[in-house]
C-alpha cells in the first residue's frame, strides 16, 4: 500500500501544523498527535495535560487546529501518531521544499484520543481576558516549579500539578473551566494580542475556548 501523503495548501498552513507539533512535543517529550480529516478540513489534536488511568484527577485540555486541505481524498482518515515522528516529516519537508507530509505508519494509544469531543451544537458562554489567561498560565507553571523540589517523588509532582491545574479559571459552577485550559492555550500558541478575548463556548458537559489561533477543549 503506498504511504499516505498530506498535502498542504501553503506555506503558512504548513508552518502553523509544524508549530503547533513542535509545541506539543515541547509541552510533553512523549506526546502523540491525532490527525483526521472530514471532507477537506485537517483536524490536528493534541492534549497536553489528560488523566492517565483510573484514579488520576489531572484535567483534560485538549488543543485542536482545524486547516484546509486543497484536496479532500483523505476524507475518514483518523490516526494518532507519536509528535516526534511528525516532527521528522516536517524537517525533511523544509529540506526538500515541498508542502507534503506522509503520515507516519506507527500509530500509538493515547488515553484522550479516545475521549471524543461533541460536534456541537456549542452555545456561547462568554470570554476570557487573554492577558488574565496568559497569567493564569505563567503563575501556574512557576508555582509547580517552585514546588517541585529536587528529588522530589514522580507521584507527589503529580499531585502537586493536578492541583494547580484543577483549579477553576472562573466562579461558575454551572461549567468550571480548570486553569488547564490556560495553560494548553499559552503552551499551544493559540494566544495572540492581549487586546482579543478568548471566546467559551459549553455543549453539555465539555467547555471550549476558542481564539483566532486555535481552541483548547476540557471536560467537566
Amino acid at each position: 500500500m503506498s504511504a499516505r501523503v498530506l498535502v498542504l495548501g501553503s506555506d503558512a498552513d504548513f508552518h502553523d501544523w509544524h508549530s503547533f507539533t513542535g509545541r506539543a512535543a515541547r509541552l510533553d517529550p512523549e506526546a502523540a498527535v491525532r490527525m483526521s480529516v472530514h471532507g477537506d478540513v485537517l483536524v490536528v489534536s493534541s492534549a497536553p495535560l489528560y488523566p492517565h488511568g483510573l484514579g488520576d484527577r489531572t484535567p483534560l485540555a485538549i488543543g485542536m487546529r482545524m486547516i484546509r486541505l486543497p484536496f479532500p481524498e483523505h476524507d475518514g482518515l483518523d490516526v494518532v501518531v507519536p509528535a516526534a515522528a511528525l516532527l521528522d516529516r516536517f524537517a525533511r519537508g523544509r529540506a526538500e521544499g515541498i508542502r507534503e507530509i506522509p503520515v507516519p505508519p506507527q500509530e500509538v494509544r493515547a488515553s484522550w484520543a479516545g475521549i471524543a469531543p461533541p460536534r456541537g451544537p456549542w452555545e456561547p458562554a462568554g470570554h476570557l481576558g487573554t492577558a488574565d489567561l496568559r497569567r493564569v498560565a505563567r503563575d501556574g507553571i512557576e508555582a509547580v516549579a517552585a514546588g517541585t523540589p529536587e528529588g522530589a517523588g514522580s507521584h507527589a509532582v503529580q499531585q502537586l500539578r493536578t492541583r494547580i491545574w484543577s483549579t477553576p479559571l472562573t466562579a461558575s459552577v454551572e461549567f468550571p473551566i480548570p486553569a488547564a485550559v490556560a495553560f494548553a492555550l499559552e503552551g499551544l500558541g493559540f494566544l495572540g494580542a492581549e487586546t482579543e478575548d478568548a471566546r467559551v463556548f459549553v455543549c453539555g458537559r465539555w467547555v471550549r475556548v476558542s481564539t483566532a489561533f486555535g481552541h483548547v477543549l476540557s471536560k467537566f
